[in-house]
């Protein structure tokens, strides 16, 4: 079922306001976990927490150094914020195209290319559900429910095939994503109006133009 102009219209709406939700929430935790506004031997992180802010503080020099030989540099925060909305865009790009993959099939009157839903229906998918017969312990004191635990095993299985997105690259793996951030954004994706997106071949296409659009019109 090819995209009509009522979901289109819906994609767009939902592209711009995750966006929003995204950068925030993503920008929010980040601050809250590693305080890069503070020096880090101030801050008291773990040996585990200090290794990952080393690594993300890294990511922004190497940015603010790139950024410095073209034009005069910016301050620090700016550059923290960029690459926050790098992350939040690839958080996003992941969860978009594993919704692809679970609705399009290799060729008409195929079975999906992943045939086992894990984002359609969300928590109540049949991935999630047998995963969570399976290894009930994995819910317990977790509140995404084992359901992050799960998307990063899927993530990695289709790392082997998509490096350069699902694999250890960039910021994304080092910002957290809140429990509540997850689910909003794995039940927005999963709403109806958004059902004859994922069949689309044009999809991801204009998801990249609905989350760069707010930028085109400043």
């Amino acid at each position: 079922m090819p995209m009509t102009p009522d979901s289109r219209k819906a994609l767009s709406v939902t592209i711009r306001a995750l966006r929003a939700r995204l950068v925030e929430d993503l920008g929010n935790a980040t601050e809250g976990l590693y305080r890069l506004s503070h020096p880090l031997a101030s801050v008291g992180l773990d040996e585990a927490a200090g290794v990952r802010r080393r690594r993300l503080e890294a990511l922004i020099e190497e940015q603010r150094r790139a950024e410095g030989a073209q034009r005069k540099a910016r301050p620090v925060h700016h550059h923290v914020a960029e690459v926050v909305k790098q992350a939040a865009y690839t958080l996003l790009n992941r969860h978009v195209i594993l919704r692809l993959l679970e609705a399009r099939p290799e060729h008409k009157g195929a079975r999906p290319l992943r045939d086992t839903p894990i984002l359609t229906g969300g928590w109540r998918s049949r991935g999630y559900l047998d995963f969570r017969a399976l290894a009930p312990a994995l819910a317990v004191d977790d509140p995404t429910e084992g359901y992050a635990f799960l998307l990063d095993l899927v993530f990695e299985d289709l790392a082997q095939d998509l490096p350069g997105l699902f694999g250890p690259v960039g910021a994304a793996e080092l910002l957290p994503v809140p429990p509540a951030t997850l689910r909003h954004l794995v039940e927005t994706l999963d709403a109806a109006e958004l059902v004859p997106c994922w069949s689309d071949d044009m999809t991801l296409g204009w998801v990249y133009q609905y989350w760069n659009d707010p930028e085109r019109e400043l």
